[in-house]
């Protein structure tokens, strides 16, 4: 056998015992383990170094981050009708009615009270309301009550008064008939000490004095009833004469009246009434001449200057005529003027000035030989036509609160036959509703 056959024999023997170990694969190699940053050890650093020119400052101790606020339980969801279920095994609570919740919510102890006349001036800066009647929302038909109830007025409780008007005042002097165009319910005391004329010849001087309590009653914010006079009349003549000085009780005035325009935004009231006046009073002090007298009568006011910084001024009108139903008693006409100030709007303090003006137009025939007459202290029935007195009078009024006011004025003849007036003082109390 020749010999390059051996030795290609030889080399294909050793490469078919080394080719199954060059076929395998290569074992992966071991992982190379990778160091957390999390674990490696803090980089140690040494005390600060001082830089030329600058001090060395030290550093701050490292405060600790507050602890955060425990997270809020879960709370589980409710329907919001039907009945409480059970949640998780525990019974819900019960359901706190609307009702509840509600009185809780008014009676709150630092809920601010509402304040009629401040909501009344603001409203009155403000822009004006809707009129009802140019609503066209409002039904141009309705019932019949309804129609009643907006001619008669609104009513906010029982015999509650209007204040819608709280900036306004009553007038004090000409107490029975001047009357506040405002529909109120209150009891007002009244005391005025008259001083009659030392050439009065049928007195020689002397003074008259009445004290007394009126009524009103407010049926709706428009409708109302009055008791203008009731109460005790003090006659004290002269001691040159031989009338000995008497005391009783005076005649009674009363009556309804209703107020015709209420416009808050104008601040404008006008009301008219019927007094009656009912002569049963005490004859020593001519409280019962002849049977009745009818008094038809008309008040307005008008509120002007609302927002001055100063304050506010407020103006009453009042026109009155007695007619008696027999010629026993004598019929006069009444006029009445008004001024107030209320200072700096605070609605407490109104300095005041008032004008009234009586003048007798038919004489009575009780007591023909009488020249003079009473005014509105008494009616002789006298013959005093033609008779006009003008007087003057200055006072205030003083509001504690709107339920309870002080009013007092001087008052003195300015022009005509002063007959049975020289001078009176009046002084009122009132407690309104």
């Amino acid at each position: 056998m020749p010999r390059w056959v051996w030795v290609a024999g030889t080399v294909l023997a050793a490469l078919a015992a080394s080719a199954p170990a060059v076929a395998q694969p290569l074992p992966p190699a071991d992982p190379t383990p990778v160091r957390r940053t999390a674990s490696a050890e803090p980089s140690i650093l040494g005390a600060p170094v001082a830089v030329a020119g600058f001090p060395v400052r030290s550093t701050p101790e490292p405060t600790a981050a507050p602890p955060a606020p425990p997270a809020e339980p879960p709370r589980p969801a409710r329907v919001a009708l039907g009945a409480p279920s059970v949640v998780g095994g525990e019974p819900v609570g019960a359901v706190v009615p609307a009702g509840a919740a509600e009185t809780v919510r008014t009676a709150r102890p630092d809920a601010v009270p509402a304040d009629p006349v401040n909501d009344f001036l603001a409203r009155r800066a403000g822009p004006p309301e809707k009129d009802k009647a140019a609503d066209p929302g409002r039904r141009t038909s309705g019932k019949f009550g309804d129609r009643i109830h907006d001619i008669i007025g609104d009513h906010d409780g029982w015999f509650c008064s209007d204040h819608a008007f709280d900036g306004f005042i009553s007038p004090v002097t000409n107490p029975f008939l001047f009357e506040d165009p405002r529909s109120v319910t209150e009891a007002r005391l009244i005391y005025f000490y008259q001083r009659i004329p030392g050439g009065q010849p049928d007195t020689g001087g002397g003074s008259v004095s009445y004290l007394g309590l009126q009524g009103r009653v407010a049926i709706t914010n428009r409708l109302s009833f009055t008791i203008s006079k009731f109460g005790g009349t003090w006659f004290s003549p002269s001691s040159d004469v031989v009338v000995p000085d008497s005391v009783g009780f005076s005649e009674i005035w009363l009556g309804p009246k209703f107020t015709f325009i209420r416009n808050e935004e104008t601040g404008s009231l006008l009301a008219g009434g019927l007094q009656f006046q009912i002569p049963i009073g005490s004859g020593s002090v001519y409280q019962n001449t002849g049977s009745l007298s009818i008094v038809p009568y008309a008040t307005y006011a008008q509120n002007f200057f609302c927002n001055a910084p100063l304050g506010g001024m407020n103006a009453m009108a009042n026109v009155a005529y007695a007619f008696s139903t027999t010629d026993a008693r004598s019929d006069y006409l009444s006029l009445s003027g008004h001024l107030d100030w209320d200072v700096m709007n605070w609605h407490r303090f109104y300095p005041l000035l008032e004008l009234n003006y009586t003048l007798v137009t038919t004489n009575g025939t009780a007591r023909p030989l009488v020249g003079s007459e009473g005014r509105d202290a008494f009616n002789l029935g006298g013959a005093a036509q033609g008779h006009g007195l003008l007087s003057g009078a200055i006072g205030a009024r003083y509001k504690f609160t709107e339920s309870a006011q002080i009013g007092a004025a001087y008052e003195i003849p300015l022009a005509g036959p002063r007959d049975f007036f020289n001078s009176r003082f009046t002084l009122d109390f009132i407690l309104r509703y």
